[in-house]
């Protein structure tokens, strides 16, 4: 069976619904923000942002430079008033690219999935094409390709105590890299999705954290054999991305009798948060969800 890689973008359309739609709910994503003096000039440069969204109420901090905290305004959507009591308004014009707020004296952009904060599997393999960045700091990232085991490599820039290359051996092909801050330290986090050959696609993770900017320390995803509950069902095909705060593993369930290519028990997620652990960081399991 060939296996799809998941859609990023789409879980990121998803989550934009929810705050557009809903807004009762509290859910951050990793943007990129930009500021310009018109809303029909998009700016000519942008910096990595965290957005964040409850009730109604709107943040967005921009590493390293300026915060705004909008909070809403009479009857009228898209009304607001930061934190020094100037009025905001947020305007149409970018549909699911992201947001546009009118300032006192300029137009904020909020551009949701920045393609610098991930790359595809075409990116992975090609030399020097998957480059992510995370404010000053970043990575470039490559994969061989075309064996049933490959190497992996991964160069940090900008970390105060070194940025030797770190080599991994992977149990099949990457198929995506993405970079996030799930416990919201203000460091990022890298991580690449790795697909196992054969029919199986049996999914699984290399994943480093910054340590205050110095260093890299590898990240744990435990086994779901630690999990029983987790595991009943499962023949591999996983599918990762980062979706607000959380890591997602998503996958069909087989029931007895399935064949490789017809799962008939629906899809399991299994949504992880980030820990220190006892030598690393690690994956928690949190929550688990058939549909």
């Amino acid at each position: 069976m060939h296996r799809k890689p998941l859609k990023i973008t789409g879980l990121l359309t998803a989550v934009i619904s929810l705050f557009t739609a809903q807004g009762a709910t509290a859910d951050s994503m990793r943007s990129e923000c930009g500021f310009s003096d018109t809303k029909a000039q998009r700016p000519d440069t942008t910096s990595s942002c965290l957005f964040s969204q409850r009730q109604g109420y709107i943040s967005v901090r921009i590493d390293g430079g300026s915060e705004f905290e909008l909070s809403p305004q009479g009857d009228a959507p898209g009304n607001y008033l930061d934190q020094q009591g100037k009025a905001v308004y947020r305007l149409g014009g970018l549909g699911e690219e992201g947001q546009l707020f009118k300032l006192a004296d300029s137009y904020l952009f909020v551009f949701w999935n920045p393609s610098r904060m991930a790359c595809t599997q075409e990116a992975l393999t090609a030399p020097s094409q998957c480059q992510l960045n995370y404010g000053a700091i970043g990575f470039q990232v490559q994969a061989s390709a075309g064996s049933s085991i490959n190497q992996l490599s991964i160069t940090p820039k900008d970390l105060a105590s070194g940025n030797e290359e770190l080599v991994d051996e992977l149990d099949g092909s990457a198929y995506g890299a993405e970079l996030a801050d799930l416990d919201g330290n203000g460091w990022p986090e890298i991580y690449v999705y790795v697909a196992s050959a054969g029919s199986g696609s049996y999914g699984s993770l290399v994943a480093y954290a910054v340590n205050a900017g110095k260093s890299l320390t590898p990240i744990y995803l435990p086994s779901m054999e630690d999990s029983p509950e987790t595991v009943a069902g499962y023949m591999g095909h996983d599918e990762f991305a980062v979706v607000e705060n959380r890591l997602v593993r998503r996958f069909p369930i087989y029931r007895e009798g399935d064949t490789n290519a017809a799962a008939s028990g629906g899809t399991r997620q299994l949504q992880y948060r980030l820990e220190p652990g006892e030598a690393g960081w690690i994956l928690r399991l949190d929550r688990v969800v058939d549909y």
